[in-house]
């Protein structure tokens, strides 16, 4: 028997439509960020905002006008460094969302926040709205108990080497929000200034620190590990009033110290709005560094007025000797 096959053919005839938004102009505001802390002058960074379609630059601002208040006091203005002027690497890890190549002042003051003190901050200029904010400058900690503990065996594994081990005590009276950083200091070679040769440089960097504590994000279990990561931050609401003691395990050799390493743990509390931008900012790295990904997370804001964050901390330092 002959078989026919018969092929059909379809065409598809597709439109196109054409959409047209209306998008309303962007007003600009201004930008002021800020985590004011007790080992330093209280220094806030201003820039503006830009619209998500809009072709402009950050635009530099140096004749903002800036009061500080303490305890609901004027104590001054805050001014701008002209001489320190920064273009991309604004501090330590506070402003990600850095666009062009203009610079972003610096404002500081002469005072240097106290412990349970409140601040606040109005920035005026006459081409934005004025803006306000306000924090208080969380206690200082202090530790109950720290040691690290060598768990090396002689052999070359390079992982999990030592436990790091700590305790304090939690203030219940309040909500408490935390951030443990354990740094490693040591020297490294690196270009000198007409980068025509190396030279010896301290370097001091976060280690990587793995644990289960509940307390901690709980993500996708590593290697036995709910939190990996160079910064645990975390609040009290899992031991409100109590001793908290926890602990992480790193890869760093105790052993390494003797060429010249120092090992010191950063302790720091945060106010409820610096915890809120750095706990955004993590919630944020978490989604889109995952295997599913997640929805974006705002990046936490409480400038009246404007964008950014003017928050505290009180950071305490203590050396590690194995």
């Amino acid at each position: 028997m002959k078989r026919v096959f018969f092929v059909i053919l379809i065409f598809v005839f597709s439109c196109e439509t054409v959409v047209e938004l209306d998008i309303p102009a962007h007003d600009p505001l201004l930008v002021v960020n800020g985590i004011i802390e007790t080992d330093s002058v209280a220094s806030i960074f201003i820039s503006n905002s830009i619209g998500a379609f809009d072709q402009g630059e950050i635009k530099s601002i140096d004749d903002a006008n800036v009061f500080l208040y303490e305890n609901g006091s004027l104590v001054g203005q805050m001014f701008p460094d002209l001489e320190n002027i920064d273009t991309l690497n604004l501090t330590e890890d506070y402003w990600w969302n850095y666009v062009g190549t203009a610079p972003i002042y610096k404002y500081k003051s002469e005072i240097i926040p106290q412990d349970d003190f409140t601040y606040s901050i109005e920035v005026n200029h006459p081409d934005y709205q004025s803006v306000y904010a306000e924090t208080t400058v969380p206690s200082s900690l202090e530790l109950t108990d720290l040691e690290i503990i060598d768990n090396t065996d002689g052999s070359d594994s390079i992982f999990y080497n030592a436990t790091l081990k700590l305790s304090f005590l939690d203030n219940g009276s309040q909500n408490n929000y935390y951030r443990i950083r354990l740094y490693l200091e040591t020297e490294g070679e690196d270009w000198n200034e007409d980068e025509t040769d190396y030279e010896i440089v301290e370097k001091t960097y976060p280690l990587v620190l793995y644990s289960n504590d509940p307390s901690l994000s709980q993500g996708i279990p590593w290697d036995g590990y709910t939190f990996s990561g160079r910064t645990a931050l975390f609040n009290d609401g899992m031991f409100n009033g109590q001793q908290k003691d926890i602990s992480f395990d790193l890869e760093y050799k105790i052993s390494q110290l003797q060429y010249g390493d120092k090992l010191f743990l950063q302790l720091t509390s945060f106010s409820e709005e610096g915890y809120n931008y750095f706990n955004s900012r993590e919630l944020n790295s978490d989604g889109f560094g995952g295997p599913f990904g997640s929805e974006p997370v705002p990046i936490f804001s409480n400038i009246e007025n404007g964008i950014g964050v003017f928050g505290s901390g009180n950071s305490t330092y203590f050396p590690i000797n194995p």
